[in-house]
């Protein structure tokens, strides 16, 4: 029951948002909602110091609205798959984190356009004797988008980790930090 109202809740919403664009100073309907998209993430993260060939991978996805066909705001989550051996004394940690994004692509409606990101969230350190902490991620991100078809995109991207607020001995922020490349496989609707 509780689902079904949920659900009704949300479709009288998103059914308001469509009958009520009023005109604004940039013109009528300039950040409408326009779309909804979904996306899987593959992530390629870069450590400094790391025995297993300098590489993590971490794999996610996000979900969320797109508003004037370039503006796009939803929740992403993101896990680490292994643990990153680094040397000198630090200890082996894995990642997971989510958090609110956003992200703008000018000149959305050409086939390859650029893509400008953030995410801001928090998230948990796990090191390999169980112990673990919290952390805050700010993660932006810039790349390219293309429009393969109308419900589909793909994303390459690339940007810097930014982890802080360990409180973790042997462990800091630079060796949880890291730059990353990404691809992302986008599915929605624009309408």
């Amino acid at each position: 029951m509780k689902k079904l109202s949920l659900f009704a809740f949300l479709l009288v919403g998103v059914s308001t948002l469509f009958a009520q664009r009023a005109e604004t100073i940039f013109g009528r309907n300039s950040l409408g909602l326009t779309g909804v998209w979904g996306a899987s993430t593959q992530n390629f993260s870069f450590y400094d110091g790391s025995d297993q060939g300098n590489s993590a991978y971490i794999r996610g996805g996000y979900g969320g609205l797109e508003f004037g066909r370039r503006v796009f705001i939803g929740w992403g989550g993101f896990k680490m798959k292994d643990f990153v051996d680094l040397e000198n004394g630090a200890q082996d940690f894995t990642l997971r984190y989510n958090g609110p994004m956003i992200s703008i692509a000018p000149l959305a409606e050409k086939v390859v356009h650029p893509r400008f990101g953030a995410l801001f969230g928090s998230g948990r350190v796990k090191l390999t004797d169980d112990s673990s902490d919290k952390v805050i991620v700010i993660q932006p991100t810039l790349g390219m988008e293309i429009n393969v078809l109308s419900w589909f995109r793909i994303g390459l991207e690339g940007g810097y980790r930014f982890v802080t607020n360990e409180n973790i001995p042997n462990l800091d922020s630079e060796d949880i930090s890291s730059p990353f490349a990404q691809v992302d496989f986008r599915f929605g609707i624009s309408w």
